[in-house]
């Protein structure tokens, strides 16, 4: 997977936007959530995939944007269902209290 690709791939996430216009920087429910860094070491991601900030994840090789990919999905998606079970608790307590 080239840079490119994973670019590309990140904006097919139904949640993320890129903000970027010349330079990636995607947003995740309105907060900046990853852009991109170079250094002497390589290319890198900075990603808010917790509570504690940005962390960066190194994105030089394949194996590495693959590796990141599959950590963006799997907490956008992660957040997501978090999200609907919410919703969906929710909706069950207003209508039990309306039930009362």
């Amino acid at each position: 997977m080239t840079h490119d690709e994973l670019v590309e791939a990140l904006r097919s996430i139904d949640g993320l936007v890129d903000h970027g216009g010349g330079s990636p920087n995607f947003h995740f429910r309105s907060r900046p959530f990853l852009h991109f860094h170079e250094d002497d070491r390589g290319t890198y991601a900075d990603v808010r995939l917790g509570t504690a900030g940005f962390e960066p994840i190194m994105a030089s090789t394949a194996d590495e944007r693959l590796a990141l990919l599959g950590s963006v999905i799997d907490h956008v998606e992660r957040l997501a269902h978090t999200r609907k079970s919410d919703r969906r608790q929710s909706q069950r307590d207003r209508t039990d209290r309306s039930r009362r």
